[in-house]
């Protein structure tokens, strides 16, 4: 992957070859290779847990990983037995133990290195198989074919900085026409909308917060949207007022996908409707409470743990992401479905003076209120007081504010302070993401 990587890199500043080439190019079944084909073909979206696959990884764990290998001696043969041998991993635990994570036949040429530095602190290394991509592909484009995506040019609107004099850049072999993730001003946002009719691109793939902000460009110019067949959402959680955006006002189509950089678990919303089906092909998902005990029930809060089925070279098993949800349908028979996702705890918190806490979900804002700004965050610098920062739209008057306020201020501890600051545009991580709740209050 690193060789085609290189090569789109050096193509990318020939966009005539680079458009040639995807204009030739063949099916992803045929560039992928036989791996990607038998993965695409099998995906049924089951409704079963893969317990053999779930057993074997935890099986090879045990007989040749370090870091396990002192948790049982016998073969586990039941879900019964996976919980009860193995206790949950974090970050920490990867981070202070990781050669001992190796596996016994790791080899270093079948493995990348990888480095997230996500919202916790120092950066996290794991190693990932040098073919992840073509069981990423395969599930995605499946995931995607829903909506009638099979080979198509796709605009992407990621985490991509170009050179200012350049629009957008070709990826012949994704076949992605890259826009950048951080220019954002409506001149910028005008080429794009031209780009997407110039090249025929019904779909367009991105953070939601990118979409977001280039949806309401299109929709204050009144701009036709009919021709989009397809919005492809991933790596932040998508938000109420992005969604009513998008779904409710634009009556795009939508999928949103959960994964997340470890690559173990991965949960869709295939209609943009907050209910996120687990994709059990992919690898074993669990809730837990706070107390470590396993959630087999709706609407109970616990935290989102992983197990790899792939990754037999450093296999992270019950590992802890941060992120957490509930069961919308928990059933035997049926798809688990969660219900919605919400980011980790450091992004869930906004205190009162007394160190209690309301959640980013808790302040969420009735409709009028939405229609009134086109984006809007938190920021806490010190606990009982909050400022909320919005991008006002000429809905926005003193009126609003004011109501603003007072939605801020019934949710919160009658001593807390609330500040609404308007802004142009809302701050990013370094790798272009959103945040929705910026806080300096250490846990």
């Amino acid at each position: 992957m690193k060789k085609i990587k290189s090569l789109v890199n050096l193509l990318s500043n020939n966009f005539l070859i680079s458009y040639f080439l995807f204009k030739i190019s063949p099916p992803f079944w045929v560039l992928f290779g036989t791996k990607y084909r038998e993965i695409y073909k099998s995906l049924a979206f089951t409704t079963n847990v893969q317990l053999n696959n779930l057993l074997k990884i935890a099986n090879y764990g045990i007989q040749k990983t370090k870091f396990y290998k002192d948790s049982k001696t016998s073969r586990l043969k039941s879900i019964t037995e996976f919980e009860e041998t193995f206790t949950t991993i974090s970050k920490e635990n990867l981070n202070n133990s990781f050669n001992e994570f190796k596996s016994q036949n790791f080899s270093l040429s079948k493995y990348d290195l990888m480095t997230t530095g996500g919202t916790s602190g120092a950066p996290t290394k794991f190693f990932v198989p040098k073919d992840r991509y073509k069981k990423e592909f395969a599930i995605y484009h499946k995931i995607w074919s829903s909506l009638g995506y099979k080979k198509e040019l796709r605009g992407v609107l990621r985490n991509e900085k170009l050179p200012i004099q350049k629009i957008y850049k070709l990826n012949p072999v994704t076949k992605e026409l890259i826009f950048d993730g951080f220019r954002n001003n409506d001149n910028y946002y005008q080429q794009i909308y031209e780009s997407l009719i110039k090249f025929k691109v019904y779909y367009i793939q991105g953070y939601p917060s990118s979409v977001f902000n280039f949806f309401v460009y299109v929709k204050t110019a009144n701009l036709d949207t009919s021709f989009i067949k397809g919005i492809f959402l991933s790596s932040e959680i998508f938000l109420k007022h992005q969604r009513k955006l998008l779904k409710e006002d634009l009556s795009l189509p939508i999928i949103s996908v959960y994964g997340h950089s470890e690559k173990l678990v991965l949960a869709v919303d295939f209609k943009g409707n907050n209910e996120y089906q687990v994709i059990e092909e992919y690898g074993y998902l669990e809730l837990l409470d706070q107390r470590g005990n396993v959630i087999r029930e709706k609407g109970v809060l616990g935290e989102i743990v992983g197990t790899t089925f792939d990754n037999y070279g450093m296999p992270l098993i019950r590992y802890r992401t941060g992120d957490f949800s509930s069961y919308l349908q928990y059933k035997s028979g049926t798809n688990r479905v969660l219900d919605g996702i919400q980011g980790r705890w450091q992004e869930m918190k906004i205190f009162n003076y007394d160190g209690s806490f309301v959640t980013p979900t808790a302040l969420n804002l009735h409709d009028d209120l939405y229609n009134c700004i086109n984006g809007l965050q938190y920021f806490q610098s010190k606990k009982g007081k909050l400022e909320v920062r919005i991008i006002p739209n000429k809905n926005y008057n003193e009126i609003v504010e004011n109501k603003f306020l007072s939605h801020f201020k019934d949710r919160m501890a009658p001593d807390s302070l609330i500040s609404i600051i308007k802004v142009d545009e809302l701050k990013k991580r370094k790798n272009g993401k959103f945040i929705l709740l910026e806080s300096q209050i250490n846990l």
